[in-house]
């Protein structure tokens, strides 16, 4: 009899009121000292101002940069009240290392993560803020925030340039603006602009997201520098290449003769698809794949359908089982939507991306696989246009996005670095094991981490996706026949297929973020660093995620938060377990809004995770049981941004395991609050509730009944039912 996950975790918990406070804030400048240094820095910016051409400035403003001292990263601390007291327009913000001229403590880094405001506003706007801050007496809020600052600079066109191709004349450039859809005087003034300089904006193609405009222009070669000095203009870059799988890849065909399985209808009640380069006409695979193809794909080419085929096949089948001769059956049909045409320019990655958004915004998918997007590594400071938009489509959790993180892991430095939109907070990025036995490493080739912050875990886990050693087996139904291959084109629809699965075997109504942690939950990591497999290798089928051992009970709680209400979750630790050890193992996932606009500060919803071992541990005076460390970044990335006060609330997904003893465990319980934040400061509109999820592992070491002691013990909890079709291991 075979145990399976437990359902309705939910049920357990309980709403708690919790008081919260912090000592006071120890500053690094006297109000004096940081009121002099910004007086002088908006002096000189007022003279640069004088010095630029009025075509460069849009509607007469002009974009400046506040940087904050590294010690108020914090929402708290952003200067949202300063500007609107003074009439600036917040327009964005990005990450950047400081040395700052003081630290308030004694043990510090050299440099420090700190938050760089753009902000936009005309000279007299600029020069009314140096009169009042040098003359008037100021607010003590006002006197507060001001003390945060540690410098105000312009932004210059040389900051602003990514990436060039050098060998084409003509520049094809993908520009970033700080402008909404509704700046109309920006665009305008731009698109004058640019075509002062010869060059041609393509409005058609444009996107906005956020504060952000995201646009193709044509520009002769040379005067990229020119282009750059456009107040409003964020980023400009060549377009990159499209990858859609690694472009030295070994291809072969491997003689081995093998069954395909035996068409069956399936019942399910989600849809699934895949954005690639479609199939043949005459495909085998048909009654599983419906292909649709939107209206601007007029042709197709051999290598475009292969990969197609091959990524459906992944999905369907998995890869080839040499010891049955065998593919295993889908769990699920899919569709398949041709993206990618021969005739797309360079190819132009606007129209893919815009055939992407097109589908996703009908919202008709629960699960989706990208095994393409732009060729270029990840950057802290920016968003990429396909991160931007795709990330917004996702973000109220309709959907599971798998997307390969890419294949140059294999390049120096930042250039191996995971690449867009797997970037995305509200995906799961896939990278490739090297093999599917018990040596497993990272594929060389497997793109790594870390992402953004927050997003620093990436990918999210690894998956078998071949090697020069193993390689990938793959039906290819163009040629009816088994291609040897690797890339992680092949990883992440291996890992969809896994996600769907779990989905299809259970009768339980599962979110997307339950998948998501369901998935990240059963990730193994071993010894591995955690910037080549994220939270480690993936489980290879949705058999491995359902089933508990008898002596452990994995719960799945799916619940909303109200936002800065706390939410008691008991961990149900069975009575009378006869056990020394307890582990216990949880993982939090959520989707979260996004701001493309502020990296830094790029999702709107955090939680605090407080964990009470013991209710009869409570400091004098205290309402609630004493705390205890579960969950940490400290073990993540030694890197700056560990050095955020709040930077672990801001992450999406959380998972940590830890073993107690038996005696120190008394009514343990998480305590879990919801933050809202708009723009990198607090929420200004309503707060909508927040769905999470819960992936909680309880394992009494040595008690065989600890699985059927939690569902005695706790009646409001249910095994998940499994349909028939699933396979017992």
């Amino acid at each position: 009899m075979k145990n399976f996950i437990i359902g309705y975790g939910e049920t357990l918990t309980r709403r708690v009121e919790i008081k919260s406070g912090s000592g006071p804030k120890a500053h690094p400048y006297s109000f004096a000292e940081a009121r002099d240094k910004l007086v002088s820095d908006l002096a000189r910016i007022i003279k640069e101002i004088d010095s630029k051409p009025v075509q460069q400035c849009a509607n007469g403003e002009v974009v400046i940069k506040f940087i904050q001292h590294p010690s108020y990263l914090a929402k708290s601390y952003y200067p949202t009240q300063l500007f609107k007291k003074f009439g600036i327009k917040d327009v964005g913000s990005k990450s950047v290392k400081v040395k700052p001229r003081k630290w308030a403590v004694t043990k510090h880094p050299e440099e420090g993560l700190a938050s760089c405001i753009f902000v936009s506003g005309s000279r007299t706007t600029f020069e009314a803020m140096l009169n009042s801050i040098a003359h008037d007496h100021l607010p003590e809020i006002t006197e507060t925030i001001i003390r945060s600052i540690e410098e105000v600079s312009s932004f210059s066109a040389i900051e602003k340039i990514k990436a060039i191709d050098e060998d084409s004349d003509n520049l094809k450039l993908e520009v970033v603006l700080h402008a909404e859809s509704i700046d109309e005087p920006v665009h305008k003034s731009f698109t004058e602009y640019a075509t002062s300089l010869g060059g041609h904006v393509d409005w058609v193609r444009s996107k906005s997201v956020g504060g952000l405009t995201f646009l193709p222009v044509l520009l002769p070669k040379g005067l990229e520098t020119a282009l750059a000095e456009f107040s409003h203009l964020r980023v400009l870059r060549s377009v990159p290449k499209l990858r859609i799988n690694r472009p030295d890849a070994i291809r072969a065909t491997i003689n081995e003769a093998f069954t395909l399985p035996e068409y069956q209808p399936l019942n399910h009640d989600f849809k699934v698809c895949i954005f690639d380069g479609g199939l043949s006409s005459d495909n085998v695979i048909l009654p599983w794949v419906n292909e649709f193809i939107p209206p601007d794909v007029t042709s197709s080419h051999p290598g475009l359908l292969a990969h197609g085929g091959e990524v459906c096949a992944t999905y369907l089948f998995g890869p080839y089982d040499a010891n049955n001769k065998s593919f295993q059956a889908p769990y699920t049909n899919v569709d398949i939507v041709r993206v990618l045409s021969p005739e797309d320019s360079d190819p132009d990655l606007f129209d893919v991306l815009t055939r992407i958004e097109t589908v996703l915004k009908k919202k008709i998918y629960k699960y989706v696989n990208l095994s393409l997007g732009p060729r270029l590594p990840v950057e802290d400071d920016d968003v990429h246009v396909w991160t931007s938009v795709i990330d917004s489509l996702l973000q109220d959790g309709h959907c599971f996005a798998t997307v390969a993180v890419g294949n140059d892991g294999d390049l120096e430095g930042g250039y191996a670095r995971i690449q867009p939109p797997s970037d995305m907070v509200n995906c799961f990025a896939v990278g490739s094991a090297s093999t599917n036995n018990e040596n497993w490493d990272r594929a060389t080739y497997s793109c790594k981490g870390p992402g953004r912050s927050p997003g620093m875990v990436k990918p999210d886990g690894i998956i078998f996706g071949g090697s020069d050693d193993d390689l990938f087996k793959v039906y290819s139904p163009q040629t009816h026949s088994i291609i040897g291959t690797q890339g992680t084109s092949y990883a992440s629809p291996y890992a969809l297929r896994v996600a769907a699965g779990i989905d299809a075997i259970t009768d339980f109504a599962l979110s997307t973020s339950t998948v998501k942690a369901l998935m990240i939950h059963h990730a193994v990591r071993e010894d591995k660093e955690i910037t080549d497999v994220g939270w480690g290798r993936l489980p290879n089928s949705p058999e491995e995620v359902i089933e508990c051992k008898d002596d452990e009970a994995i719960i799945v709680y799916q619940g909303e938060l109200k936002a800065s209400q706390h939410l008691r979750i008991p961990i149900p630790i069975p009575e009378g377990a006869n056990c020394k050890w307890i582990h216990l193992k949880a993982t939090f996932c959520f989707n979260a809004n996004v701001d493309p606009e502020h990296p830094l500060h790029y999702t709107r919803s955090g939680l605090v995770v407080t964990f009470r071992a013991n209710e009869d541990k409570v400091k004098d005076g205290a309402d609630h049981a004493d705390t205890k460390t579960f969950f940490s970044t400290d073990n993540l990335y030694e890197t700056e941004e560990t050095l955020r006060e709040d930077a672990h609330k801001w992450e999406t997904c959380i998972s940590k395991s830890h073993r107690f003893k038996k005696s120190t465990l008394s009514a343990p319980v998480f305590d879990v609050k919801y933050h809202a934040r708009e723009k990198g400061g607090d929420s200004t509109g309503t707060k909508s509730p927040l769905g999470y999820s819960l992936i909680l592992s309880i394992r009494a070491e040595g008690e065989t009944k600890t699985y059927n002691m939690v569902l005695q013990q706790n009646q409001t909890l249910q095994a998940v039912k499994v349909s028939n079709r699933v396979r017992i291991q």
